[in-house]
């Protein structure tokens, strides 16, 4: 069965967790790459260009604004960008 081949050894954990990180940093782009405002998928928006004109630019500009500073680029604008912080302020003293 699954769980006598896979689950029950223990060896196997790490694997199942490499492919659920894989699993999920894939739909998180996947999901990212196909939501700015200037990918339609419905014929009927792909139709309509007045999202492209230039009396809608500051509703455009909004929604790309937006789009580019997503929650996960906001919280590692927060973050100091360093790998070990706290090595670091030690050593540096």
């Amino acid at each position: 069965t699954f769980y006598q081949i896979w689950l029950a050894d223990k060896a196997t954990y790490p694997l199942f967790l490499t492919m659920g990180c894989g699993i999920a940093l894939l739909t998180f782009r996947l999901y990212h790459a196909s939501t700015p405002p200037e990918v339609t998928f419905s014929k009927k928006n792909r139709g309509d260009f007045s999202h492209w004109t230039e009396s809608d630019g500051k509703e455009a500009a909004k929604q790309g604004e937006n789009f580019r500073n997503h929650p996960v680029r906001n919280f590692f604008k927060t973050v100091k960008p360093s790998i070990m912080p706290d090595l670091n302020d030690t050593m540096s003293k």
